[in-house]
């Protein structure tokens, strides 16, 4: 495959002596364009990627666009870049002015490759990063899914796998696709990647097409196979990457690319093309012509944890993301093993990582009844889905024990819980002392998880309905149950039973004792009714309003509350 050469001269810097070093210097943007990527976290299809830029902002390129073609305009600070690939990043110092040196960067032609050899490669690349990887094999249901899906989209798909031929291949050759998708007998892969979901999700998503592809006969292979292609890939294929300022960049190719398209532009390009120049190139030279040169920091690390610390310490100090894509890039782009050496950096940072990793587990975990159920601030999220915050609120109240108010109410059940029966649990016996014991508690992984999973496992189980239409729906925040105002009144009101009662958690099971315990004679069919209270929920009145209701009607359920009593 052709290969690309591009040499600058480079001035380093070292900002401390166990720093890794930052070569500073200056590139065309179209060169840049060539040999950078911008690993985005998106939606392919189904899927999510496991990158960690935003998605780009179409209004924010055009401003810089038309601000960049003002040959006069600059921007002073410079694109921040890291090493991808590092046999293909090469430096040499200057013999007489070791500051000083060549920079050498070689990229092959990547937009040549096909789309079974780019799902390859980002496989390995991912193999690399999580070696347990490997051992993963792929599911026949979630294959069958995307082959249902590619069929629709790709006649050649279509043609070659007949859904009949598909059904009896998959029913006589059932052992090449397990019906797990973590083999059961690999203790490390399983143990490695409970903690890394996306990954191993995105992972699988790349094997299942690669594997349809691997069935077609080269020409027949799209170069879209269910919502993956070829240029969604090419990002984590570039030996270098692009840590922050995607908009700077794509901003000053586009100028050069509106230059070019100009009448001035394409005035300029029919001058070439008079002298004998191949249209294509007569082109090309008037866009390099018109590109402009940014200013480059590139660290010499290749470390994927310190591209994912770098992006959100940069970002989250000048343009704040939302907090649910934060917490999900901050929590999901790495593996475990990736994570560890940089989560303290991230704590002293100011960035809420424990949390982060608290919720990203919830909303991702299939032992969780909120997997899949809230928003992520990944494109494509849909508005009726429980908001990251609410869920983080949700679950520090299991894991930090800390505002279980009922609404009105000034007493905070769950700091009482804590301060009075928690310290003799079973669940923290391990702990020698009180703070100990709440430290493994509330660990990313502690007990509050368990417990917090199977609180809401019971509340789902007994209340809710799959069914996103129910006035009881569990999913959709427009019902009288899935949202941030009744979860928080029955967590609320649980830390009250337990409080009351004297009760401690000793282990998972004493979750579901004590949840039968505190819902005994309640009406399953409490949120399932029409309470036509015509107001948004998240306002003071409605809140204790229907906490008040709540109280009172698990406090004596003889029957249930009148339809007009919801309505402040």
């Amino acid at each position: 495959m052709p290969e690309e050469k591009f040499e600058y001269p480079v001035y380093v810097s070292q900002e401390t002596a166990t720093s890794k070093p930052l070569l500073l210097f200056s590139a065309k943007a179209t060169d840049i364009d060539r040999w950078v990527g911008v690993p985005q976290r998106r939606r392919l299809s189904d899927s999510e990627t496991v990158g960690w830029q935003r998605e780009e902002n179409q209004g924010r390129l055009r401003e810089l666009a038309k601000f960049f073609s003002e040959e006069r305009n600059v921007v002073q600070n410079p694109l921040l870049a890291a090493l991808q690939d590092p046999t293909a990043v090469s430096f040499v110092p200057n013999a007489e002015q070791p500051k000083f040196g060549i920079l050498t960067i070689r990229t092959e032609s990547v937009e040549n490759l096909t789309l079974l050899e780019a799902l390859d490669r980002v496989c390995a690349r991912l193999e690399e990063r999580v070696p347990a990887l490997r051992e993963q094999h792929i599911d026949a249901a979630r294959r069958r899914a995307i082959l249902d899906q590619a069929r629709q989209q790709s006649e050649s798909v279509q043609q070659h796998f007949p859904e009949e031929e598909e059904s009896d291949q998959e029913d006589s050759d059932g052992d090449s696709f397990p019906t797990e998708g973590i083999d059961p007998v690999s203790d490390l892969a399983s143990a490695l990647l409970i903690e890394e979901t996306q990954i191993l999700d995105f992972y699988l998503e790349l094997k299942i097409r690669a594997s349809i592809l691997q069935e077609m006969p080269p020409p027949q292979r799209p170069d879209n196979l269910a919502g993956f292609t070829i240029d969604a890939l090419l990002s984590y294929l570039r030996p270098v990457v692009l840590v922050d300022g995607q908009h700077r960049l794509h901003g000053a190719v586009r100028a050069a690319e509106d230059f070019a398209n100009s009448k001035q532009g394409m005035d300029l390009a029919t001058v070439e093309v008079d002298s004998g120049a191949e249209p294509d190139l007569a082109h090309r030279q008037v866009l390099e012509s018109k590109a402009r040169f940014l200013p480059i920091s590139l660290l010499l690390d290749s470390n994927p944890s310190e591209h994912v610390f770098q992006f959100v310490v940069v970002n989250q100090k000048a343009t704040p993301m939302q907090p649910a894509l934060l917490g999900t890039i901050v929590s999901t782009s790495l593996s475990k093993e990736e994570t560890e050496p940089v989560a303290d950096r991230l704590r002293r940072a100011g960035i809420p990582f424990d949390d982060s990793q608290a919720v990203a587990y919830m909303t991702r975990s299939s032992e969780s009844p909120f997997m899949g159920l809230v928003q992520t601030g990944v494109g494509g999220d849909a508005s009726n889905l429980l908001k990251w915050t609410v869920l983080k609120s949700l679950t520090s109240i299991f894991r930090e024990l800390r505002g279980g108010k009922i609404f009105g109410g000034s007493v905070d059940f769950a700091d009482v819980w804590r301060r009075k029966h928690f310290e003799s649990s079973d669940l923290v016996s391990a702990g020698s002392s009180l703070e100990e014991k709440y430290s493994i508690w509330k660990a990313p992984d502690g007990p509050w998880r368990g417990v917090a999973i199977r609180f809401f496992w019971e509340i789902r189980d007994r209340f809710g309905d799959d069914d996103q239409n129910a006035h009881n729906a569990w999913g959709n925040t427009t019902s009288n149950l899935y949202n941030k105002i009744h979860l928080t009144i029955l967590a609320a009101d649980y830390f009250q039973f337990l409080t009351e009662r004297k009760m401690t958690l000793n282990s998972i099971e004493d979750v579901s004792s004590t949840v039968q315990s505190w819902l005994e004679d309640v009406n399953n069919q409490y949120f399932n009714r029409d309470w036509r209270v015509g107001l948004k929920k998240d306002q003071r009145a409605v809140r204790e309003k229907w906490a008040k209701v709540w109280v009172e009607y698990r406090k004596d359920p003889e029957r249930l509350p009148r339809v007009e009593n919801y309505t402040p």
